[in-house]
């Protein structure tokens, strides 16, 4: 049986700065996000045809994801300002300040959970919407007339707003992190005290909840800070380049579809093979989950399996038990059946939850909605994050052919046993 060559890992990789150099970085919901996800339609259509291969727009609020991170640094602002002047003007009764400052404070600690730890669209309603664009491929034997299974090989085209102070600060960005929770806590603990206080007449508990100097130094005011200038590049398509977040998926999607393509003893009977190329994955796995939710009666009926590749940059591949800051977890068997599969590849693996804090990838919005996926993740943390990613650094140059060839030797493997 053919093997995956360095060809097949070379191929990905020109495909990679290819459309680097031509395109360059695309946030989700631009032009430029557009121009890379055409570039990997007119790729699977080279390879399986253009009647085979189609493309699904959606609606996205692109900025919403980590956009309310600055306005909840304004509101923070207001609410300490109201926490710290509490009954020093006559025409702002106590009340109103504590209560007004309490209420600020949870509403971005709600927001906080509901956007980026659960991944949910609580304040994606308030933000500008966009267009974006899934691309999909579809493969089978010619002699397969009734579908029963579908297995689903999968990467994002956008790139990421740079994370500024994970550049500027390196390691102490995890630092600042710490500081940014511990401050909205702090201000969210100290207002609700400052709020009992007042309604039960309790001058002692006024008093202890009024932030004082040394809560305000730290860990309050930093934390203000640190989420007024969360990121930078916003503009058109951005100024991180994405190579390896996550371009490196993609373009291996591709190279597995070509691979396919030329070989399809490899694909098993009654199965078809989707290569998804998803995009607005940075703005919060929006193309994913339009995607899962738009087809999830049919996905459901085809028993449909996902392998997700995420940020292809390190030989030791992480297979991930759970996903979307570790709160939602992948199917079992799914993750199974992808460790079966490098250990027949004989690929240096692991198995691990997604770590809280960390994010999520694609296959956290089909795990949601309870479909069978897990993520592939070659990608070294904290190393490899500090030196390029969400960063302009994050170009052709720090990727490697090691770990391009693991990850197609897995996906040859769990696509052969039908995702078993």
């Amino acid at each position: 049986m053919a093997d995956i060559s360095s060809n097949d890992a070379n191929y990905a990789l020109e495909l990679v700065k290819k459309i680097c150099a031509e395109v360059g970085p695309g946030l989700p919901g631009s032009a430029q996000e557009r121009a890379r996800a055409m570039i990997f339609k007119k790729e699977f259509e080279s390879h399986l045809g253009p009647q085979h291969v189609v493309t699904e727009d959606f609606t996205v609020a692109p900025s919403a994801f980590l956009g309310w991170i600055p306005i909840a640094a304004i509101l923070l602002t207001i609410a300490a300002m109201l926490n710290i002047s509490i009954g020093a003007f006559e025409w702002l009764s106590p009340l109103v300040s504590s209560s007004v400052a309490f209420l600020l404070t949870l509403l971005m600690a709600l927001t906080g959970i509901l956007q980026f730890v659960l991944y949910r669209e609580f304040a994606d309603p308030l933000f500008k919407k966009k267009t974006s664009v899934n691309v999909i491929g579809s493969l089978r034997k010619s002699e397969t007339k009734n579908v029963k299974r579908v297995l689903i090989l999968s990467g994002h085209h956008d790139s990421a707003y740079e994370m500024t102070w994970l550049r500027f600060l390196k390691y102490g960005y995890y630092f600042a992190v710490i500081t940014l929770f511990a401050g909205l806590i702090a201000m969210l603990i100290f207002s609700l005290i400052q709020f009992i206080g007042v309604v039960t007449g309790n001058s002692g508990m006024i008093g202890a909840g009024t932030v004082g100097n040394i809560a305000l130094v730290y860990p309050i005011g930093p934390s203000i800070i640190f989420a007024l200038f969360f990121n930078r590049g916003t503009k058109g398509g951005g100024i991180v380049p994405g190579a390896a977040d996550n371009l490196s998926a993609s373009a291996l999607v591709t190279a597995m579809c070509r691979f396919l393509v030329q070989h399809p003893e490899f694909i098993p009977q009654d199965t078809e093979i989707r290569f998804i190329s998803f995009g607005s994955e940075e703005a919060g796995l929006r193309g994913s989950r339009r995607y899962a939710e738009r087809h999830l009666s049919e996905l459901k009926s085809l028993d449909a399996r996902m392998l997700n590749f995420e940020t292809v940059t390190y030989p030791v591949v992480t297979i991930l038990s759970s996903d979307v800051n570790g709160t939602v977890k992948n199917d079992p068997g799914i993750v199974k059946s992808v460790a079966d599969a490098a250990s027949r590849a004989g690929v240096p693996h692991k198995v691990e939850p997604f770590p809280f804090g960390g994010g999520g990838t694609d296959a956290g919005s089909f795990s949601q909605l309870g479909l069978k996926a897990t993520t592939i993740l070659p990608f070294k943390i904290p190393q490899q994050m500090v030196k390029f990613y969400h960063q302009k650094y994050d170009s052709p140059d720090v990727l490697t052919i090691e770990p391009f060839l693991n990850v197609l030797k897995i996906a040859r493997e769990w696509v052969r046993k039908g995702g078993e």
